[in-house]
């Protein structure tokens, strides 16, 4: 009897007297449920349970269900360390501004994310250097020991720790951010190695081998490094960066393998993909998307994202003939041929008039580059080390432009052509593409000219699937409809999308939930093309906040704000909004930031923000910090401060199932 009343306790929370009715059992229940978890707790729980007989604990829903982007409050705020490691970080920035004031900008620099952090430490003037002191002291004391309020229930958080302490499940991602899927660590490993067990593209190597070809690709990429130093093009920024990372991965050289489940597919199939953030090639691969990026967005066929798409739809006019149509690649990364995309790719970038557009690259040091990137992917999966033959893993920095180049190479020799007979109008985004098609009068012509379309995108070297032609077709977060000679959209979601956005009790910082609400309600506006479109897909949004626990008071003012900016943004010319924008990045430029990790117990940002002005900014009987010069007589171009937030590990993180290596029980190796 004990074993079952735990067990119940264990599934649901809670133990019912059989002595009462449902109902008194229900009184009781909510009577010792806190209010802020009663009325912020979301009624939409729901996550994807593909375990055999469904074996997880009944109450499991009310943790995973919360998205695995949900942040629990960590017991502890940030320690004092850490705060003044935020200062120290806080106190270089503020005097290099003010060393560098009045200093002319380097024409020559280009804007680059691959930088080692200088620990270059300026002193500008004693006045500032006094005011940051006095920061510095009020800081320390606004930070004391405090103990975090769970933003779980005592269930919740036992529940929470059952399910990683549990080894046998895996809590996986759905493909097109469909959410979370609990599945068995058998299936789980079986449904990898479907993958990596196929030899024509992946092959599985010994701990040894893997680790001397590493060493191998370690001198590769510093001899790359070294052949390459002198060169302008290659800037001493990005070989110090590379050469930064490769000391920092050299003792775990190799990405990780984990999959995507493709809900969306009948029967359930996988997408895999490499995390190789922390692998020997990650920094060479971020050095190569850099010097790809500004090549693939001049490409013909290229759209950034919807929003752009959806301007071009807008213009187009139709004619009587006209369809509509997507296609789609098949497994695009891990069926590009190596060697033909190095050739394809290294016939585009020495081509003169390639390089007479895109001054910003050096041909043989960015083929080089490409080249050892594609050719030296190693993946852990448990205790196997995989190593890939064909084509380029998707999660690998340089995975999107490699592709997105092969593919629009080919485009551009064989495909545009019929943008002069039967095509009107073709772009794609990476593997998705779309199309609107002129039909002939004859059937016959126009049955050729589709099939040799078809056969002129297959023979780039990938196979692609097409839709019917047809006057609507979902694409994208689309659903595009030929009506009358022009097109219109609506928003598009997967039937199994669970719309779990983030709870209001998450610990997030402050101003992301209204940031989610303005950026979701200014798409609906945009991407909609007609007003009831608009009004139901509010009406729909409003419920699902509502089913997330967010409540009439928090989200009715925020959607009057989010309707009134998206209808006076849509109202602005293109013009106007790049004036906006480059006045914006001026200001930016004039911004300090403070970075810190956010937990409710903190002092709040209105308080550093206090602070920052009554020390720094303006301390009494003292003038602005913006009116203050340095020692050249230049103003210091600092007007404000700006709590730069950062988020405590979330449920995804803390659920991690990459490394699955760690994890007791059955080994990968022994599925082999």
């Amino acid at each position: 009897m004990r074993q079952v009343e735990q067990s119940v306790v264990d599934s649901y929370g809670f133990l019912p007297d059989l002595a009462c009715s449902t109902h008194q059992d229900s009184q009781r229940v909510l009577g010792d449920t806190p209010s802020g978890f009663y009325f912020n707790s979301p009624s939409n729980l729901a996550f994807h349970d593909l375990t055999s007989g469904k074996s997880l604990p009944a109450a499991t829903n009310i943790v995973m269900g919360l998205s695995t982007k949900f942040v629990p409050v960590p017991r502890q705020p940030p320690s004092k360390k850490r705060v003044m490691e935020s200062f120290e970080r806080f106190e270089r920035d503020v005097n290099r501004k003010a060393y560098f004031a009045g200093k002319d900008d380097d024409d020559n620099y280009v804007k680059s994310k691959l930088l080692v952090r200088s620990t270059f430490r300026p002193f500008s003037t004693v006045e500032v250097d006094s005011r940051l002191y006095k920061f510095e002291i009020e800081l320390r004391r606004l930070f004391y020991k405090r103990t975090g309020r769970s933003n779980f229930t005592t269930f919740q958080e036992k529940l929470f720790e059952r399910l990683r302490d549990d080894d046998s499940i895996v809590f996986a991602l759905a493909d097109k951010g469909l959410g979370p899927v609990a599945v068995n660590l058998d299936r789980y490993i079986r449904d990898g190695l479907t993958h990596l067990q196929d030899s024509d593209t992946y092959e599985i190597i010994s701990e040894e081998q893997a680790f001397d070809e590493a060493r191998e690709l370690h001198k590769t990429i510093f001899d790359w490094t070294s052949k390459h130093f002198d060169n302008p093009r290659v800037t001493k920024k990005h070989i110090d960066y590379i050469r930064n990372k490769l000391e920092e991965t050299q003792d775990e050289p190799f990405g990780y393998f984990y999959l995507l489940y493709k809900l969306h597919k009948s029967p359930i199939k996988t997408r895999p993909v490499c995390s190789d953030c922390a692998s020997l090639p990650h920094a060479l691969g971020q050095w190569v998307d850099e010097m790809l990026q500004p090549m693939v967005k001049a490409q013909h066929t290229y759209f950034r994202d919807s929003f752009v798409l959806k301007n071009e739809l807008d213009k187009l006019t139709l004619p009587a003939n006209a369809s509509i149509l997507s296609f789609d690649a098949v497994s695009m990364y891990t069926k590009i041929d190596i060697d033909d995309c190095i050739a394809r790719i290294s016939t585009f970038l020495l081509d003169p008039q390639t390089q007479a557009q895109f001054p910003h690259y050096d041909p043989e040091a960015l083929i080089e580059a490409i080249e050892i990137v594609m050719r030296n992917n190693r993946m852990r999966f448990g205790d196997i080390i995989v190593k890939q033959l064909v084509g380029v893993a998707m999660g690998m920095s340089p995975a999107p432009p490699i592709a997105n180049l092969y593919v629009a190479i080919h485009e551009k020799r064989s495909i545009l052509s019929f943008l002069d007979s039967c095509v009107l109008y073709l772009v794609r985004f990476i593997d998705d593409g779309l199309a609107v098609w002129l039909h002939d009068p004859d059937p016959a012509v126009d049955a050729f000219n589709w099939l040799r379309f078809k056969q002129a995108i297959n023979a780039g070297g990938l196979q692609w699937t097409f839709t019917k032609r047809d006057s609507k077709v979902d694409f994208m977060d689309m659903t595009i409809a030929i009506v009358g000679n022009k097109i219109e959209t609506t928003l598009f979601e997967k039937p199994l999308a669970l719309h779990l956005y983030i709870p209001p009790h998450s610990c997030h910082p402050p101003g992301v939930a209204t940031g989610l609400i303005m950026s979701k309600i200014l798409r609906i506006f945009y991407l909609c093309s007609k007003s009831e479109d608009i009004e139901a897909k509010l009406k729909q949004f409003y419920g699902e906040l509502r089913d997330r626990g967010y409540q009439d008071k928090f989200i009715v003012p925020i959607f009057d704000r989010a309707i009134a900016n998206s209808k006076r943004y849509l109202s602005q010319t293109d013009a106007y909004r790049q004036q906006i924008k480059a006045q914006n990045e001026l200001l930016a430029k004039r911004r300090v930031f403070f970075h810190i990790q956010y937990h409710p117990a903190n002092p709040s940002s209105r308080e550093l923000q206090q602070l920052w002005n009554r020390t720094v900014f303006c301390p009494q009987g003292k003038p602005q910090l913006n009116q203050l010069t340095n020692q050249q007589g230049a103003r210091i171009p600092v007007d404000r401060m700006v709590i730069a937030y950062s988020r405590a590990p979330n449920i995804g993180n803390l659920l991690s199932y990459r490394k699955i290596c760690k994890r007791s029980g059955p080994k990968v190796s022994s599925y082999i």
